[in-house]
């Protein structure tokens, strides 16, 4: 395994890599994401599959240790391995049981790289606050783990909720005031299924906050379409642009451009 303390991090992160990005895992921007090691995707993909219960951990120590930053490795090599598991479940070379429980492992793995920005409760009072939904019957929410701990690093305090019910949905807005909703959707989802909870958030905020929809749905369906069908004031898979859209101005160290994607 390289040594990548002085990795040149400008490269495409699907590079080597075959089969298409599937909506189990967030990517990176092609020009601002780093260049992977096919060894290091290779032994995480091993790690997540084995039947020993500590080669996650073990995987991630190894990476760690070669030079790879945690946020590197939560941003762009697990998202990779969780794609590669998707195709292979396409394709048959995996059952689903063997990516269910490898993508559970994945997001064991970002817990464990960053418990202050990768769980699902709202991080400390930043400069913004965002309700973060994966809609019900959406069972591919690594992505939006990895974009909660994005938003988290950059300060942003973040509520994920999962499987989020309609009902679950308006008793958010109710308790909290949010400066703006993000809807990760996946390309499966129809938009009339988005518009519903775009009128539940309208209807449930006495002033409602800005509503971006993001995700793969994008890969089939335009900007203007999911706008114009859904009713949401944005929609874009690059979390900085939506924080702009939302006139969230928001800059860090963590300023990579990242895609906002399930």
């Amino acid at each position: 395994m390289a040594d990548h303390r002085n990795a040149d991090v400008r490269n495409d992160p699907a590079a080597g890599m075959s089969g298409a990005a599937h909506e189990s895992a967030a990517s990176s921007m092609r020009e601002a994401a780093p260049s992977l090691d096919p060894a290091c995707v290779t032994a995480l993909e091993a790690a997540v599959l084995s039947p020993q219960h500590d080669a996650p951990i073990a995987a991630i120590q190894d990476l760690i240790a070669s030079g790879i930053k945690p946020t590197v490795i939560a941003d762009h090599y697990i998202p990779a391995v969780a794609r590669i598991l998707g195709d292979q479940w396409c394709i048959d070379q995996l059952s689903f049981a063997d990516v269910t429980i490898g993508s559970a492992r994945l997001q064991a793995m970002l817990r464990s790289l960053g418990p202050n920005w990768s769980g699902e409760n709202a991080s400390k009072p930043g400069p913004a606050s965002i309700l973060l939904i994966v809609p019900e019957d959406v069972h591919h929410t690594l992505g939006a783990l990895v974009l909660g701990g994005q938003l988290r690093r950059k300060g942003v305090s973040v509520k994920l909720v999962l499987s989020a019910k309609n009902q679950d949905i308006a008793n958010w807005i109710k308790l909290s005031t949010y400066d703006a909703v993000f809807i990760s959707s996946s390309r499966g989802e129809s938009l009339e299924s988005l518009r519903r909870i775009v009128d539940v958030v309208r209807n449930a905020a006495s002033t409602a906050p800005p509503i971006v929809v993001g995700g793969s749905i994008l890969d089939v369906e335009t900007k203007e379409t999911v706008t114009a069908l859904t009713g949401a004031d944005h929609a874009t898979r690059i979390p900085q642009e939506a924080l702009e859209l939302c006139g969230l101005l928001i800059s860090t160290q963590d300023d990579a451009h990242l895609k906002f994607t399930v």
